[in-house]
């Protein structure tokens, strides 16, 4: 079915950029009559340019969703990273097909993936306080991804993000992986996100995209790089890198991490935070059963 699917894809992008191509050249000479060349303006050829790049790219990315359909779905998990030694295909966490004539549905292995986490956090100048998160698949290459960041700060200094009180920092959306291997993962993030607390007003309604890669290069280590820009109304954005590193015990992870914020408004350079935090923290992996 997946292979249908992706040469459906292909040949719907291949009849897209025929047509494309030829119907600047016919459709339109039989349509109209002749006309002058001095007659053809800039105008036109600027929409006829921009019509056929537009078709290209479309093409390009129906091909794109169908590989990616097809690399992404043949992905299968097992319940936590590094699986037990008595497991027939020890040593993986993200496994394709069958390995060892033995398959991998057989192998206790699933679909969807899903990880909860909680962590102290402390941000230089920022805050104390925590970080939960809640991510995963609900199919092998796309599923949900939320945060929420809690902290107080217990001075009270001149800019916004660092004055005295409670801060929150909700973000809500998902995932789409683009790579998935046991030595590499990557995803694509997008979400939704907002700040509550005192001198945020600027700081709500936006939405974050960034990308997520993750590595389980031997067992128990998992190494994790996230990278992430929020953006709001009137230039203001705060940028997240996040590098984190975890110990597994079966399918709970003990990890930390150190983590920067850069709060900037593009419109005034003056408008500049820069902190520092580090985290330590807990995290659970776990599938659910569709049997």
């Amino acid at each position: 079915m997946r292979k249908v699917i992706v040469i459906a894809c292909i040949l719907f992008s291949l009849r897209v950029n025929l047509s494309a191509l030829a119907f600047p050249a016919s459709a339109l000479e039989k349509s109209f009559p002749a006309r002058s060349s001095f007659e053809s303006t800039e105008r036109e050829e600027a929409e006829k340019e921009a019509n056929d790049m537009a078709a290209s790219v479309f093409a390009f990315a129906v091909i794109g969703i169908g590989v990616l359909y097809y690399w992404a779905n043949a992905v299968q998990f097992f319940d936590y990273p590094y699986c037990e030694e008595s497991s027939p295909i020890d040593g993986n966490y993200i496994t394709r097909g069958s390995r060892e004539g033995i398959l991998v549905k057989d192998a206790g292995f699933s679909k969807n993936r899903f990880a909860f986490s909680t962590s102290a956090t402390y941000f230089h100048g920022f805050g104390l306080g925590n970080e939960t998160s809640f991510e995963g698949f609900f199919f092998p290459y796309f599923g949900p991804y939320f945060e929420n960041l809690a902290l107080y700060n217990f001075q009270n200094r001149h800019y916004d993000f660092e004055k005295k009180g409670l801060r929150n920092n909700l973000r809500m959306g998902g995932q789409l992986s683009l790579f998935q291997t046991n030595l590499l993962a990557i995803s694509l993030i997008v979400q939704y996100t907002t700040w509550y607390g005192n001198g945020f007003d600027s700081y709500k309604n936006g939405y974050n995209l960034g990308f997520l890669l993750r590595s389980y290069p031997a067992k128990p280590f998992v190494f994790e790089l996230k990278l992430c820009s929020q953006n709001y109304a009137d230039g203001f954005s705060v940028s997240e890198i996040d590098f984190h590193f975890g110990i597994m015990q079966k399918s709970y992870e003990i990890f930390a991490s150190v983590k920067s914020l850069d709060v900037f408004n593009s419109d005034d350079d003056s408008d500049f935070d820069s902190f520092f935090g580090i985290s330590l923290g807990i995290r659970k992996y776990f599938t659910l059963s569709l049997r």
